[in-house]
This record gives structure tokens, C-alpha cells and sequence, in this order.
């Protein structure tokens, strides 16, 4: 738990907006000690970093990179499979003020996984996800969108569930043991965002699991390049950002760590 909460604030303090504080922050002391110059430069970097970060067309590229290489496809057009792997992230607790659980921007990924077993592609949805940051608590996310899918019809008994993992590695390797205690060794469907599809597979490759994308929750549509607002940052478009770098240091650490095989696509 320690090693997944230090690689949560390493992530984090990577990210563009800490470092837009970080350089003005440097620049104000530099500025108080009388090294204007230095103090300017700083200051400079600090808000050219966060505009560029912050500008929807530089947003769309980076997002772009990474579902570029997933199309969208129906139920109907997807392979059949031995099981449904869906990740987490979709859902959060039924914590007070909330008498319900609360559905993040990715629900898209329960919805995508029901359909995908009505649509007959797959005889079990296996959902993943542990308590983060609370190992131990009563109900995991796992059990949440296990409760959501038997709520939105599909049978209990066809759902199992691995909550016992903290990242999208322990994912895999996790679900890799899962399918080996049942004697599944054909391929699964691999339910996520389009956007972090690309270092799930890679993860779950290199976890010996044959997968096969089916991507959802695509956060892209089409950028009118010669609409004004694409050239001017807001808060939506540093979020996205954000996300992409996510992804790209995701694959970064998890190679450093051997976690992805050299011959993993």
C-alpha cells in the first residue's frame, strides 16, 4: 500500500499544474532575493507551461495518441471470448453526504460490459478493483459494479470478482490467477477507457492473457482547429492532459519495473 501511495504522489508531482506552482513559486523567492532575471525566466516558464497544458488543441493531440488506435465497436461486432474482464474506476463509495453510489465519467465501462453479455460475446464479466485508498473496507469497488451489473440485469452467478488489486497491473496479474483457477486459458474481452486501453494491454500481455480491446468511454470527438476556443485554455482541457501524461508514465513506470515484457506491443 505504501509503494502505491508513493507512486500516486510521484505521478502527481509530475503533472503540469504542480509544476506551473512549483517554477512560480521558485520565481517569487528568486524575485524577494533580488534575481529578477532568474525570477522572470521562471515566472515565464511557469505560465507558458500551464497555457500550453491548459489549451484544448494541445489536449486533443495528446489524447488523441492514445485512442487513436482503438476504434469503437458494437456488441454485435465483437469477437466472442471465454470471459469479460472489467476494469475499475467507474464507480465511487455510497459515502455520506451520497446515499447511492456515485458513477465517475467511466461508467461507460459497466454499461459497455452489459451489453457486451447480453449481447452473448462472453459467459462471465469478471470485475476488478480493490479499496483504494481504504484496504480492508466491507464493500470494494469491484462489489459495487458487481451490484450495478445485477442490477442492470446480468446474473449473479455470472459475475465474479477480484477485489483484491490496488493498480492496473495487479489487474492483470490477479485476473491472470482468477482465469487460472478456472481453467480458462482463451481469450477475454478487456473493458476500459479508450484512453487507458493502450497500458492495460500492454500490462495484461505481458500477464500472459490473451485480450482483446474493447474500448469505451472515448473522451474524444472532433476539434474544429479553426474555432477560437481550441486555442484558448480552460480547466477541461488541462484535465485531459492530465490524463494522457497519466497514461505515459503509467507505461513508463511499469517498464522500469519489468512489469511489461520488451516484446509487448
Amino acid at each position: 500500500m505504501t509503494g502505491y501511495l508513493l507512486t500516486k504522489l510521484a505521478t502527481q508531482l509530475v503533472y503540469p499544474l504542480v509544476i506551473s506552482i512549483a517554477l512560480s513559486l521558485v520565481g517569487l523567492v528568486l524575485l524577494a532575493r533580488g534575481r529578477t532575471r532568474r525570477a522572470g525566466a521562471c515566472l515565464w516558464a511557469s505560465l507558458a507551461l500551464l497555457w500550453v497544458a491548459s489549451t484544448p488543441v494541445v489536449s486533443f493531440a495528446l489524447i488523441q495518441t492514445l485512442e487513436g488506435g482503438y476504434a469503437a465497436v458494437s456488441p454485435e461486432q465483437t469477437p466472442n471470448a471465454s470471459a469479460i474482464v472489467l476494469l475499475g474506476g467507474a464507480v465511487a463509495p455510497a459515502s455520506p453526504p451520497r446515499n447511492w453510489v456515485d458513477l465517475t465519467e467511466a461508467v461507460d465501462r459497466i454499461v459497455h460490459a452489459t451489453r457486451l453479455y447480453r449481447a452473448g460475446k462472453a459467459p462471465v464479466i469478471i470485475a476488478t478493483g480493490g479499496s483504494v485508498p481504504n484496504p480492508g473496507a466491507a464493500e470494494t469497488p469491484a462489489d459495487t459494479t458487481a451490484n450495478l451489473l445485477v442490477e442492470w440485469g446480468v446474473p449473479r452467478d455470472a459475475i465474479w470478482i477480484e477485489r483484491a488489486s490496488l493498480n492496473t497491473h495487479e489487474n492483470a496479474v490477479l485476473t491472470r490467477k482468477l482465469l487460472d483457477a478456472h481453467g480458462i486459458d482463451g481469450p477475454i474481452l478487456l473493458v476500459t477507457s479508450a484512453a487507458h486501453m493502450w497500458r492495460s494491454m500492454l500490462l495484461f500481455e505481458s500477464a500472459g492473457i490473451t485480450a482483446i480491446p474493447a474500448a469505451t468511454d472515448f473522451a474524444l470527438g472532433r476539434l474544429d482547429f479553426g474555432n477560437p476556443f481550441a486555442w484558448i485554455p480552460n480547466a477541461g482541457a488541462l484535465r485531459g492532459t492530465d490524463s494522457a501524461m497519466k497514461e505515459y508514465l503509467g507505461v513508463l513506470v511499469a517498464r522500469l519495473r519489468g512489469q511489461i515484457r520488451s516484446n509487448a506491443r
